[in-house]
């Protein structure tokens, strides 16, 4: 059996925003899906008892640790067998605070140590299903772990990666994982936006006031120009000429600056992950940025606080051959990057129109809105103008096969990957945590294929972790 998941390390930054009001500790409440592996053997299933996938829900059991016999209703936990996989859902998501912010309760009788019996499982959570699953931790037994980027999860999946080699597993045919409970400390509010709006920001958190038309008159809050709603939610896109009462843009006014927040992370795939959209009446594709340069500077923070320049995707006029957008600027409508292995809660937009190119009624860069990019398991096209919330964006930018597995010394780990002259560190893990080897691969064309030497190491099930540009992936490799 081969596992692949694909794994983005946490941002930098200590400081996460909590997504709403945080209430009480958070138990699962269903099952997305189960998919229950074998005992140490390999053939025989999991006993009927430790099967109640729905034990995994609620809080843990009084008897956490404690053998009180295996009779009919005695078991309050879920075994996963032997790589096996376990989706649990949250009615209340789990908030991200100060600290760790959930704990996965396992069952071992007697509370073994850690090292005497080291059943293991990958620890991964999401906001939705259209996120790729964020690595929270590989644990042993009972652990607490943190959300890293994200404001709150909605999802969290385990996996076994117990080594069922292992003398303690095999010799008494134990059945790996045993899942009682996953428990968030706090709780906090689901967003739960329309779905045609879901990626695009839903709060305004800032934005410079008074802002200031050419003239130098102030463009009034709640002006029909001057709402703040306007930028949220999905973008209207349209630049067609608009009676003033019935205009759907933000006038930002010369030099403003302003701070909108998504209610899900936004993170970075290949090609373009943000489209902008700036209403300037009568606009077209032709139309140089020269004759009309409202611009503006983008930036990106998980925490609110902490920024960085998101890339603009370059453009060019169709008359002139000039470029539209550089750096992290933007003229008028255009499309952004996040940048490799990055994500973003928070957008920033920096107004640097060049007052004196426009009118005198002229008030700076007119924000439309903003639709971030969303995953799926299908391709991954680059984001376009007519672009829709039901494209199939792609999962990571790299992927990673290893064959023959099982193998009993050479492993060929086959990379495909889309960036040329990239590095690579391969490492090879055991069931302890332990790195057991790691090498530095550099790779010109992107793609490579590299044989693993793996005939001196002891029989059992390794993990072969691939990173690169911020972004890991994981294979599951038996040695013989």
């Amino acid at each position: 059996m081969k596992l692949s998941t694909n794994l983005r390390l946490a941002l930098a930054g200590s400081a996460l925003l909590l997504a709403g009001t945080m209430n009480a500790q958070v138990a699962a409440t269903g099952v997305v899906s189960f998919a229950q592996g074998m005992r140490a053997d390999g053939v025989s299933p999991v006993s009927v008892v430790r099967s109640t996938v729905v034990n995994a829900t609620g809080f843990p059991s009084g008897s956490h640790d404690v053998n009180i016999g295996e009779g009919s209703g005695s078991v309050e936990f879920v075994s996963l067998g032997f790589g096996g996989e376990l989706v649990l859902e949250f009615s209340t998501p789990i908030c991200n605070g100060v600290g760790n912010d959930l704990k996965v309760w396992e069952t071992s009788y007697g509370t073994p140590s850690h090292a005497a019996w080291p059943e293991m499982a990958l620890v991964e959570a999401r906001q939705n299903d259209c996120q790729p699953w964020q690595t929270l931790g590989l644990i042993t037994q009972d652990a607490e772990l943190d959300l890293g980027v994200l404001p709150f999860a909605k999802y969290i999946r385990v996996t076994d990666m117990t080594n069922p080699l292992l003398p303690v597993f095999f010799s008494s045919n134990q059945d790996g994982f045993d899942v009682d409970a996953v428990v968030g400390y706090a709780g906090c509010a689901d967003p739960s936006p329309a779905a045609a709006d879901m990626f695009s920001p839903d709060q305004v958190i800032s934005f410079t006031a008074p802002a200031y038309r050419k003239n130098g008159s102030v463009l009034a809050i709640g002006s029909n120009r001057h709402k703040p709603a306007k930028m949220l939610y999905a973008p209207q896109m349209s630049d067609a000429t608009t009676p003033e009462a019935s205009v759907n843009f933000f006038a930002a006014g010369f030099a403003s600056e302003i701070i909108l927040k998504f209610p899900y992370t936004i993170f970075d795939a290949p090609g373009a992950d943000l489209n902008v959209y700036e209403t300037s009446f009568g606009d077209k594709a032709t139309r140089k940025c020269g004759s009309y340069p409202e611009r503006a500077e983008f930036y990106g923070s998980v925490d609110g606080t902490t920024w960085f320049p998101l890339a603009a995707i370059p453009t060019f006029d169709l008359i002139g051959g000039a470029p539209n957008d550089y750096s992290n600027v933007l003229c008028r409508d255009g499309q952004l990057d996040i940048g490799a292995g990055g994500a973003i809660n928070y957008i920033k937009l920096v107004d640097i129109s060049p007052a004196g190119s426009f009118p005198g009624a002229a008030d700076g860069y007119d924000l439309d809105g903003i639709l971030g990019r969303c995953y799926t398991s299908g391709s991954s096209p680059k984001l376009t103008s007519d672009y829709s919330l039901e494209d199939e964006i792609g999962e990571g930018v790299f992927g990673v096969e290893l064959y023959p597995n099982p193998t009993a010394d050479i492993a060929n780990l086959n990379v495909s990957a889309i960036n040329i002259n990239d590095s690579y560190t391969v490492r090879v893990i055991d069931m302890m945590g332990r790195t057991v080897s790691s090498e530095l691969i550099n790779s010109s064309k992107g793609s490579f294929v590299h044989s693993l030497n793996m005939s001196s190491l002891p029989a059992g099930i390794y993990a072969v972790s691939v990173e690169t540009n911020g972004m890991v992936e994981i294979v599951k490799v038996v040695k013989k």
